[in-house]
């Protein structure tokens, strides 16, 4: 028995070994695995390559008088590769001197560390093929280089600069007026003052013309030269490029414009290396009463294509209009009714305002915003003295408005002469009929007695949001639905003394899907003409029957 025991004691301690042998050697699979991932993900940093490289660099320097002590990176839109710009200084003849060089980087490996210059713009060309341009500080040079990454060994050859490449080496792509005091911002610059240049004084127009700095520092680019146009209400840079006889562009970057009436702020971008784009916004008061102030903006924006030249071509202008008001809340007006006015207009040889009698709705005394009132009386006036002219219908049914709409309000007085004696007449909202068609008031200007009369005869319906006119016909005409999906359209002839000479009416009935149109003629209160189905011939679709019983009509009475 005992045999047996240690026999099995001895089978279980093998099998526990084998299983430790097992979980040990997982364990160590484990952590092998870790190692190799981390390994695998360590990524080298931008300051770690630059110090590789400089280290590099520096040992295979054969002079202690040079050394390479910076470095930038750029990379491609796709960060493919990585181009490292070297700085280094060199004592030659006592004297300190930059050089630079180019090392192009792609997966941890150099592929070059020879090119001269420093590389400022990388263009994807091609798939994995290239091209970058360099500046070569030491011998007032630009240069253009084709990579191509699918050639073994890797091919970087000398190429044409192509590209608009400026763009990269403008020191400002953005311009706005900076300038916070004009008298001495420019006293301090009387030696940049121009004097006798025919070309530039023509287009100052009077005023005067300071040098400001090149656009661009660059022998190659060289007549890229800016100025300040100065007068009395403006100061406005541009570029100027020209030649010794005409000039060749004319570009507003920046500046300022104040007539007294309103401020212009120009300002300008380069949004890449053929877009550029122009800015200028206006902006004036428009209103300044007791309840409200209020500024309008005007804004343009022009987009330019512009070549390595700076040549300048008009794409396109794009216009904006906004207006922001500024409403003004008097807690001493609160449960008062007070007054405000419209902008004065022309009406009928008369200069007139309207004179609303308001106060402020309860929700605007709990919370001012926005501010609203309930208009209890309008009245027209003359802006000469106040005096009253007309007193106005108010709207059937009476709803808040923002004060803003009527303080200042910019009227616009209708081209509304219905009887056409010459002079303008009113027309009002006044309800509705049985059949909720808005129907209109209207009131004839008398100037005997400078003031409008409610005239019940040009009074009525339609479905435009006014009665309409036909002035080629001397005519008012009067359209309404009138119930089971039917029309009325009713003509009225004016005279030439203004006096009603008839009525012509039109209307549709439909049974059993056939649709019929009548016709009515009267004078006074007489009817002389009547005739029924008169348009039997007439295929009419019912869809769009109202449009073409309009139409038909208007085509009838012409």
């Amino acid at each position: 028995m005992k045999k047996y025991i240690f026999i099995l004691g001895f089978i279980l301690a093998q099998v526990a070994c084998k299983n430790d042998d097992v979980q040990t050697t997982k364990l160590t699979t484990d952590a092998d695995s870790l190692r190799l991932q981390q390994r695998k993900e360590k990524v080298l940093t931008d300051e770690q390559h630059i110090k590789n490289m400089l280290r590099k660099k520096n040992n295979q320097l054969q002079t202690k008088d040079s050394v390479f002590y910076t470095a930038t990176i750029k990379r491609p839109v796709d960060s493919s590769f990585i181009v490292m710009n070297l700085y280094g200084k060199a004592k030659r003849q006592g004297k300190l001197q930059e050089f630079k060089k180019t090392a192009i980087i792609k997966d941890g490996k150099t592929i070059t560390s020879e090119i001269s210059g420093s590389v400022f713009r990388i263009d994807n060309v091609a798939k994995n093929q290239y091209k970058i341009y360099t500046h070569d500080a030491s011998q007032h040079s630009y240069a253009a280089f084709d990579v191509d990454f699918d050639e073994e060994p890797v091919s970087i050859k000398k190429a044409t600069k192509t590209a608009n490449f400026y763009y990269n080496l403008l020191p400002k792509k953005t311009f706005t007026y900076s300038i916070d005091n004009k008298d001495k911002f420019f006293s301090i610059r009387k030696d940049k003052l121009v004097l006798n240049d025919t070309i530039l004084d023509t287009l100052a127009n009077g005023g005067k013309v300071y040098k400001s700095v090149a656009l661009l520092d660059s022998q190659e680019a060289a007549g890229l030269n800016t100025y300040y146009f100065v007068d009395s209400v403006s100061v406005l840079e541009k570029l100027i490029i020209r030649d010794t006889a005409r000039v060749l562009t004319n570009i507003t970057l920046s500046g300022k414009r104040f007539d007294g009436v309103s401020t212009t702020n120009y300002s300008s971008a380069f949004v890449n290396d053929s877009i550029f784009q122009s800015y200028e916004v206006t902006e004036k008061q428009t209103k300044n009463s007791a309840h409200v102030v209020a500024y309008a903006t005007d804004s343009v924006v022009r987009n330019y294509r512009y070549n390595k030249n700076f040549n300048f071509s008009l794409l396109n202008t794009n216009a904006y209009q906004s207006e922001q008001s500024y409403p003004q809340f008097y807690k001493a007006l609160i449960d008062s009714t007070f007054y405000v006015y419209s902008k004065p207009f022309a009406m009928n040889k008369q200069e007139l305002r309207w004179r609303y009698s308001v106060r402020y709705t309860r929700k605007t005394v709990a919370n001012p915003m926005p501010i609203e009132v309930s208009v209890s009386k309008k009245e027209l006036i003359k802006n000469v003295d106040s005096s009253f002219v007309f007193e106005a219908p108010l709207q059937p049914i009476k709803k808040p408005i923002k004060i803003e709409t009527l303080s200042e309000q910019n009227y616009k007085v209708s081209d509304f002469d219905i009887n056409f004696d010459g002079y303008t007449d009113f027309s009002f909202p006044e309800g509705f009929d049985l059949n909720q068609n808005a129907t209109y008031a209207v009131y004839l200007y008398r100037p005997e007695k400078q003031t409008f009369i409610k005239n019940n005869t040009f009074t009525g319906p339609s479905m435009a949001p006014y009665i309409l006119i036909d002035k080629d016909n001397k005519s008012a005409i009067y359209t309404s639905k009138i119930g089971n999906n039917n029309y009325s359209a009713r003509i009225v002839k004016i005279g030439d003394d203004g006096k009603v000479l008839y009525k012509e009416t039109y209307w549709s009935t439909q049974t059993g899907g056939k649709i019929k149109i009548h016709y009515q003629k009267s004078q006074g209160n007489a009817v002389v003409e009547k005739q029924n189905d008169i348009a039997k011939s007439k295929n009419w679709n019912a869809k769009d029957f109202k449009n073409e019983f309009l139409n038909w009509v208007k085509e009838r009475t012409q």
